[in-house]
């Protein structure tokens, strides 16, 4: 079992990485409230989604607590390496940016098709409303939450809808892509504590998710994710999939500036924490192991 009790969840504990986030994207609190937001959580779209900094991670530290990426780490992987991460280092690393810029904000769970709690986001309170803050979706900006009437907008490569259902008393987010619409995940507007969500998260490094390697991130033209060998671009224009098995290093190094030498370690990591959980009776169930943005 992995000793959980000297992780610090708090956001206020984690100033180093929130000067080096602030200063490497020339960011000040001078601004209003809801622009400074809404520049803290563009700035912050930059941090690419990817499983390749928490596969090595793991293998580094199968049987301790050190197997979370905390503020300061993922600030500097990202800078050094153009690293981001999974939702939960990513949304609690937004959650000590914001909340150390004067924000009033809350880390909230999700359901989603592979499982009930697997991914996460942040609600805020500016002037009297609540928005929705999902970096680990890509959402691209702050979207406020109006149980009494459904949001729409356009981002980089689809339309999306939040509406709240009042018989599940949770909000349900939508996308759209031609004439298709497809639920993404549904929250309750309940916060999350940091003991609840340090355990949704340490549960997290061993579901299906991680046993292979999953990148999404926004380009100027819409989204681009790889799952295990295969790209997908998605644009206004419609989606174009790319198979790109016999130049999958050097694909993901111009696609996402990560190193190859770091996709080689995260395969190589991925056999080693496979076996490790079998030799440990972990049980993985068959059928969809992925939630991404694009699928």
């Amino acid at each position: 079992m992995v000793n959980k009790t000297n992780i610090i969840l708090d956001p206020a504990e984690y100033s180093d990485g929130v000067k080096a986030f602030m200063k490497a994207f020339g960011l000040t609190r001078g601004d209003q409230r809801l622009e400074l937001l809404e520049k803290l959580v563009e700035a912050f779209t930059r941090f690419p989604y990817e499983n390749i900094s928490k596969i090595i991670k793991l293998s580094d530290h199968l049987q301790d607590e050190d197997q979370i990426r905390l503020p300061e780490e993922v600030v500097e992987d990202h800078l050094q390496e153009g690293l981001g991460g999974t939702c939960f280092s990513l949304t609690f690393t937004l959650q000590a940016i914001l909340a150390q810029n004067g924000f009033s904000c809350y880390p909230v769970m999700a359901h989603m098709r592979a499982g009930r709690n697997i991914h996460c986001a942040l609600v805020a309170l500016v002037g009297g409303s609540k928005y929705l803050i999902d970096p680990g979706y890509l959402l691209g900006r702050p979207v406020v939450l109006d149980p009494r009437q459904p949001v729409s907008f356009r981002n980089e490569f689809s339309q999306v809808e939040l509406l709240f259902q009042p018989e599940g008393g949770a909000y349900h987010l939508y996308t759209f892509s031609g004439q298709e619409r497809k639920w993404r995940y549904c929250f309750a507007d309940r916060l999350t504590a940091a003991d609840e969500f340090l355990k949704y998260w340490q549960d997290s490094f061993h579901k299906n998710g991680m046993h292979g390697i999953c990148l999404n991130r926004v380009t100027s033209r819409g989204l681009v994710y790889v799952r295990k060998k295969f790209m997908r671009e998605i644009t206004p224009e419609g989606k174009r999939n790319v198979n790109i098995k016999r130049n999958y290093h050097a694909a993901i190094q111009e696609t996402f500036g990560i190193r190859s030498e770091l996709v080689e370690q995260a395969l190589a990591a991925i056999e080693a924490n496979m076996a490790w959980e079998r030799e440990r009776g972990f049980y993985h169930p068959r059928g969809k192991t992925y939630e991404t943005v694009g699928s």
